[in-house]
């Protein structure tokens, strides 16, 4: 093992409960009934896709970047002074930094709130480069999203793994050739049989991953 790749919601920072609630959170603040599936319909967007979206969908009346202003007002407060930290996630980054190994954020939120929770948790400096969806354009459902972060680690892809909470981005990981662990979170549960599929390892959290068989596996 030479290179980690970790999403951050759900993976380093729990967080996806408030992912999984805040279109409706907005909608209904707006005097909108959504309806159940939404979370479905949002999954695999950015924040920015998902407000154009919804004022589509919705017939919303303000612009999207008014409703992603909105929305963001209550993200900040979250990411800036609520959000903690999955259980050992500080442990696992000192044991990889320790031994070397490069380590990078890939994910679909926007980069000033992943700084916000970053600085306030003291981690930002435990990896390389942060990644995002809105930074290079493409989906983490598309392999290209991964092969651009193992060309910034410039690594071999079969020597990095990919830790991570949701199934549409292991699935593109896997296709580039890259090994998965795969961190248990409440969001992801319906998906928890194709996750145990596609991943090389599962864990309810990082107090169970063996660094010295990853270290020594590839």
């Amino acid at each position: 093992m030479k290179g980690a790749i970790f999403d951050l919601d759900g993976t380093l920072l729990d967080s996806m409960w408030l992912w999984d609630s805040l279109a409706y959170r907005y909608l209904l603040s707006i005097g909108i009934n959504p309806p159940r599936d939404l979370d479905k319909q949002l999954e695999e967007l950015t924040l920015r896709e998902a407000c154009v979206y919804m004022k589509e969908k919705f017939n919303i009346r303000y612009t999207p970047d008014k409703i992603k202003e909105d929305i963001e007002s209550l993200l900040t407060d979250y990411y800036a002074n609520k959000l903690q930290l999955k259980p050992y996630t500080l442990e696992i980054l000192k044991k990889f930094k320790n031994r070397g190994i490069k380590m990078a954020i890939a994910t679909s939120t926007d980069k000033h709130l992943v700084l916000m929770a970053l600085n306030r948790h003291g981690i930002y400096d435990y990896f390389e480069f942060i990644q995002t969806v809105e930074d290079v354009g493409i989906s983490k459902g598309n392999p290209k999203f991964f092969e651009i972060t193992i060309n910034k680690l410039g690594l071999n892809p079969e020597k990095i793994w990919v830790f991570e909470d949701a199934l549409y981005p292991m699935i593109s990981a896997k296709k580039c050739g890259l090994n998965i662990v795969a961190v248990k979170d409440e969001s992801a549960l319906k998906d928890l049989e194709k996750i145990k599929e596609v991943a090389d390892i599962y864990i309810d959290n990082f107090s169970q991953l063996g660094v010295d068989k990853l270290w020594k596996n590839c």
